[in-house]
């Protein structure tokens, strides 16, 4: 297994462990932040995934600029607004699988930012928003 494959695979299911783990009730809710709810911060995830999928298609792919990310994240964002939580879930579920399956011994350039790295950063958002409602439960215990 290469290092590439280790750290998506690592990285995908603490980010699956994380959003099976947040209560329902802060699936709608805004992580610290960010202005994006967990439910769209997960749509986010699985765009940028397909999105990788798609590169692994094309010949060259060019590296897009601040102000591009942006507006393809703002046109994402829009296009899954009313995708439901388990349909996202069980998406990535099976994009991670055919991004697996595209992996060579040395992933592109973009690779990483668009899985691996990105799957880390919005983990840590999901937890943040988690960790009030679990000290909750405990202090309650």
């Amino acid at each position: 297994m290469t290092l590439a494959e280790q750290r998506l695979n690592s990285n995908h299911g603490r980010l699956l462990h994380a959003a099976n783990n947040l209560p329902v009730h802060l699936r709608e809710a805004c992580p610290p932040d960010t202005g994006w709810t967990a439910r769209e911060l997960l749509a986010h995830v699985l765009a940028w995934q397909e999105e990788a999928l798609r590169r692994f298609g094309e010949r060259q792919v060019r590296c897009l600029s601040r102000q591009e990310i942006d507006e393809w994240n703002a046109v994402a964002r829009e296009h899954m607004r009313y995708l439901p939580w388990e349909e996202i879930v069980d998406r990535i579920q099976v994009a991670h699988v055919e991004l697996k399956a595209r992996l060579s011994e040395e992933p592109p350039s973009w690779f990483a930012a668009c899985t691996y790295r990105h799957y880390a950063e919005h983990t840590r958002s999901l937890l943040a928003l988690a960790a009030p409602a679990k000290a909750r439960l405990s202090a309650a215990s």
